[in-house]
């Protein structure tokens, strides 16, 4: 008899992958590229006030399996590589990975600082000027350690201490955990899987995020087959001047998981 690979191993897979796409000096220049661009669109965000840039985000999607735990991963590096002091959050407290992803020896996180039980521990980054706060123990009531005076508080500090910081929260079309969060940071930004996530998975994800009053900072396609994307130009003027430019770019981006 032969059986199929449970979920926990297809999972550690995932993980292990993943782990191999962390943005670091060796990356494809495709890969750096594209991060470069996403994070100088966030530098010119504007929190809902309009007064300052957003410097919190919220990173979630429409469902899981979108490859927003990766990006959460790689905003937070494409920041800390230009020098500033970056706080990653994971507070997927549903199905964590950052811990994982990173190979974090931390045996308490998030959950235990909010739950009172022990005090925060983290992970400082070798090289960069980026921490790591691990869900730590896994609660029954995530939506209420969430929801809790201490979570507002704790970002409300972080944002005192950190140039930046990045929060990796649940799917925000399965649990209510992200619209949550989306109270306390300056933005949130919706990571949507090319060929996969829906348009109406995709609308209903932005109504949850304006209906918590959430600022949507933008959606990040991922996942996309570069190979298949083209873009034209043509101008014509009588028969004496024309001009094209087509544009393919033969780098097929990889980027899959949470």
């Amino acid at each position: 008899m032969i059986r199929k690979p449970g979920k926990h191993k297809v999972t550690n897979e995932a993980i292990t992958a993943n782990r191999r796409r962390l943005l670091n000096n060796d990356s494809p220049f495709a890969i750096k590229e594209a991060y470069v661009k996403l994070r100088t669109s966030l530098m010119f965000c504007m929190a809902k006030d309009k007064a300052l840039p957003c410097t919190t985000f919220a990173i979630t999607s429409a469902k899981p399996s979108e490859g927003k735990s990766l990006t959460a991963a790689n905003i937070a590096i494409s920041y800390a590589m230009l020098g500033k002091k970056v706080l990653l959050i994971d507070a997927d407290m549903r199905k964590p990975t950052q811990r994982r992803l990173w190979k974090a020896e931390l045996s308490t996180g998030l959950c235990d600082f909010l739950a009172n039980i022990w005090q925060l521990e983290m992970m400082k980054v070798e090289n960069l000027p980026l921490w790591l706060v691990c869900t730590g123990t896994i609660p029954p009531n995530p939506s209420e350690l969430l929801s809790s005076d201490r979570m507002k508080q704790f970002i409300a500090e972080c944002s005192k201490r950190y140039d930046y910081v990045i929060i990796d929260t649940p799917p925000i079309n399965t649990v209510a955990d992200a619209q949550i969060i989306s109270t306390y940071v300056d933005g949130i930004v919706l990571v949507s899987k090319s060929g996969d996530t829906t348009a109406d998975e995709l609308n209903v994800a932005i109504a949850a995020v304006h209906r918590a009053g959430g600022n949507l900072c933008g959606v990040v396609l991922n996942d996309l087959n570069m190979k298949s994307v083209k873009y034209s130009y043509k101008y014509k003027y009588g028969d004496k001047y024309g001009y094209k430019y087509s544009y393919a770019d033969p780098y097929e981006a990889q980027q899959h998981g949470n």
